[in-house]
């Protein structure tokens, strides 16, 4: 009898042979094949176990100890997993839909580029038998926690979190959109780049959490805390936030805090292009509110641009050479022939935006080394390229959903993760 680190009484681990037999039996389930039995491992000790790529579908982890194993890919939609000691499991790439995961330790959790839509991480009361004892508790009713796991580049549409502990998780990119998580701790998170359009953040914890380049579109963020945390480049359009704390946040700043006019900034750059970086300075317009601004066929190479509001400018014919613009939000913004190889647009925002005849090719770099323009993530929904070249541009897992692409030229492009059906793509 092995004890858990909580006082829980563990089962020990089935024989190999017969755990064998447990799984094979359980993928016979999962499949609806004659013979087929759920696998039950209720209050058992698997801490280390390995079983990557597992058909675990609906299998029954209650209370049961996975502490450091190896679930790598496996499929545990609608597993059981209730008040389970996840703690340092590995679980990239796993499939986790509708997974019962309330009152699971998920501390240090590694589960990145995972599919948990409609996970229910909410609070979770343990009840065991014990002779002579009845029913007892052995776990009192917590949240989920996930406090410091690496959840990058996962799907938790619809997930259910409502006060689950998620303190200092790593979500950069993941896709939050519709879930739950009010009352629930995410401070200090990294949520960067994250869709969480339309969730439910009422009253959670989120100081100091990193949110830049966020969809918090629709959102609800009635009486959360977002003291100190970063908000550029992120998208709050019709976000409700009624009573948030906002103090200390990081917002868009308009170009008067520099303390200088942006005439002053914009020549000061030039001088440092035709001086070869001996007179001026580079422009450094990180988080500035642009909108509307007139910027056509001025020479911001290698200026930054990184996290600006840059709604419906006009960057008409200008150059960007190796210029900065990650996500920035730039909707309906005009680059039209304008010269951007090299450029970094990661998760940038360009729905509407037209960048008809721009070139995102790659840029020589003392003439021989290649540095690609970088798209990598980038939201271009209803966008116009027609016409645009993108040589060997890194375009993976960007969105180009009613994108216009006649004319394009995608030679050697990366189009990985891409929703961009090649038919739909109109060579001229």
């Amino acid at each position: 009898m092995a004890d858990g680190s909580d006082g829980t009484g563990l089962r020990a681990p089935p024989e190999p042979g017969r755990l064998v037999g447990m799984l094979r039996a359980h993928a016979d389930f999962a499949a609806n094949r004659p013979g087929g039995v759920r696998a039950v491992f209720k209050f058992c000790d698997l801490s280390g176990l390995r079983l990557p790529g597992r058909m675990l579908a609906g299998a029954d982890f209650t209370g049961a100890s996975l502490n450091g194993a190896d679930l790598t890919g496996a499929d545990l939609s609608e597993a059981i997993l209730f008040g389970a000691d996840l703690r340092n499991v590995r679980m990239d790439r796993a499939r986790l839909v509708r997974a019962d995961l309330r009152g699971a330790q998920l501390g240090g959790a590694r589960m990145r580029n995972a599919d948990l839509t409609q996970v229910d991480l909410r609070e979770g009361g343990l009840f065991k038998h014990r002779e002579g004892q009845g029913m007892v508790a052995v776990q009192k009713k917590v949240p989920a926690m996930a406090v410091a796991a690496q959840l990058t580049g996962s799907r938790l549409h619809e997930a259910r979190g409502q006060r689950a502990n998620l303190g200092r998780v790593n979500l950069r990119d993941a896709d939050l959109s519709g879930s739950n998580f009010s009352a629930a701790d995410l401070s200090g998170a990294d949520m960067t780049g994250c869709n969480l359009e339309g969730a439910n953040f009422a009253a959670a914890v989120m100081a100091r959490a990193q949110l830049e380049g966020a969809i918090l579109c629709g959102a609800n963020l009635t009486d959360a805390n977002l003291a100190e945390a970063s908000l550029l480049g992120a998208l709050l359009d019709e976000a409700t936030m009624e009573r948030t704390n906002l103090i200390g946040a990081v917002r868009t700043r308009a170009v008067e805090a520099l303390g200088r006019d942006v005439t002053v900034i914009l020549a000061r750059h030039q001088a440092w292009i035709d001086s070869d970086g001996r007179d001026g300075e580079r422009a450094d317009l990180t988080g500035m509110d642009l909108r509307r601004a007139n910027l056509r066929g001025l020479n911001l190479s290698a200026a930054v641009l990184a996290l600006a509001d840059l709604r419906e400018a006009d960057l008409g014919g200008t150059m960007l050479m190796m210029c900065d613009v990650g996500a920035a939000d730039a909707r309906g913004a005009c680059f039209v022939g304008a010269d951007m190889r090299g450029c970094s647009l990661e998760r940038t925002t360009l729905h509407g935006a037209d960048l008809s005849q721009a070139l995102l090719g790659p840029m020589l770099i003392r003439g021989a080394i290649e540095w690609p323009s970088n798209l990598t993530l980038a939201r271009l929904r209803g966008a116009r390229m027609c016409g645009t070249m993108l040589l060997r541009a890194r375009l993976g897992r960007a969105e180009l959903e009613g994108c216009d692409m006649t004319g394009a030229v995608l030679e050697g492009a990366d189009l990985s993760g891409t929703c961009l059906d090649p038919a739909a793509v109109r060579q001229a």
